[in-house]
């Protein structure tokens, strides 16, 4: 089995006590170390604290049940603000806000979408671009999706639709 899957089969139950999601995990290399990093959340988002605590309870569970042989780093965050979305749940949760979408193929010649984050429906997801067009993934297609943080969400003005029409000061 997989480290990461061995560790989040360790993260799930201990994260559930708590009230944490265990978002996503990752396992990655930093010179000669081992890092596996354990993304957290809860309603209202988790605290240093938070991850600290979590951070030892799971250490001392991957110690115990001798996990990972050898020396690793264990990192334990907040997903950000943009958090990954991993499964139709976070789908559902995250309807409605900005997200950067990436497939495995090209469709009408593009693997990137941004937009509005649709569904899910019908096990997929859905992307209303800027444009105003809709794309729909089954979820399988997916590669990575993330939250994008819009700074300027709220200030934009709604494009005017213009009628062709051109109307210069003075004239009537």
């Amino acid at each position: 089995m997989e480290v990461r899957e061995e560790v989040r089969q360790l993260a799930e139950p201990l994260a559930d006590e708590h009230g944490y999601e265990v978002v996503d995990i990752e396992q990655a290399s930093l010179g000669h170390h081992r890092v596996i990093r354990v993304y957290l959340d809860k309603p209202g988002g988790v605290s240093v604290d938070d991850c600290a605590r979590f951070s030892r309870r799971l250490a001392d569970a991957m110690d115990m049940n001798q996990l990972i042989p050898g020396a690793y780093m264990l990192e334990v965050s907040s997903p950000g603000l943009e958090r990954p979305i991993r499964t139709l749940e976070h789908v559902e949760r995250f309807a409605g806000q900005r997200i950067n979408l990436q497939t495995h193929d090209a469709r009408d010649g593009r693997r990137r979408w941004e937009g509005v984050l649709l569904g899910p429906v019908d096990g997929r997801a859905g992307v209303r671009t800027d444009e105003g067009d809709e794309q729909w993934f089954e979820w399988a297609e997916v590669r990575t999706a993330r939250l994008v943080v819009d700074p300027w969400a709220g200030l934009r003005q709604p494009k005017a639709r213009t009628s062709g029409k051109t109307q210069r000061g003075g004239e009537r």
